[in-house]
């Protein structure tokens, strides 16, 4: 019982934890780790706004097929979205017109440089290798360049959690989090299974 108590604990503290870690930047507002960038219907522009990190992050569009699509991740390709150590803050890359509902899957290719082939996705953690979310998107984002904010973390494992390495805006994208797992979730996944140990103990006796 008590096994089980510690346990929820500390998938609860990891996933509480995962917010507290993500670096501030100006405009944030309610950034949801492993959400998804569906279109709202129109043009999407891409504003790049920072990024930081030692590996090389290349942006690029991985779904629906597009000019910036990487057909092959583990190779750099002339035509990604952003790159963070080359991009400039307000930089603008038009990706085209997108029907309303159309999920966008963007990918981050890290550390091609120095040998690494660290490929990460928006949305939930089961498309990446590692199975954590490498993204948040923020839909109340109020910095300068306005739209939907977006945040990767190149790191495996997450590394420090910081979000900070890609960071960029689109127009006409909204946040989907319905298969996102808020801490409340987990707690709930834990008292559940504190309640079933319980009663197995009974059982017993």
């Amino acid at each position: 019982m008590r096994k089980i108590l510690l346990v929820c604990a500390m998938i609860l503290g990891v996933s509480v934890n995962a917010w507290a870690t993500i670096v501030p930047y100006a405009g944030q507002g309610s950034p949801v780790i492993g959400a998804s960038v569906i279109a709202t219907g129109g043009e999407v522009i891409a504003t790049y706004l920072t990024g930081s990190g030692l590996y090389d992050d290349y942006l690029y569009l991985a779904s629906p097929a597009n000019p910036h699509q990487n057909a092959n991740p583990a190779l750099v390709g002339g035509n990604w979205i952003f790159l963070n150590h080359g991009s400039v803050t307000g930089d603008q890359v038009d990706l085209g017109n997108f029907a309303a509902g159309t999920e966008l899957i963007f990918n981050v290719l890290a550390g091609p440089n120095v040998g690494l082939d660290l490929n990460w996705y928006t949305g939930p953690a089961s498309r990446n290798a590692d199975g954590y979310a490498h993204a948040w998107v923020d839909a109340a984002y109020t910095g300068p360049y306005g739209g939907t904010a977006v945040g990767f973390e190149d790191l495996a494992g997450l590394g420090d959690a910081g979000f900070e390495d890609l960071r960029y805006t689109f127009s006409n994208v909204k946040s989907d989090t319905t298969a996102v797992p808020e801490p409340g979730t987990f707690l709930l996944l834990g008292v559940g299974l504190a309640g079933a140990g319980l009663l197995r103990r009974k059982i017993r006796i």
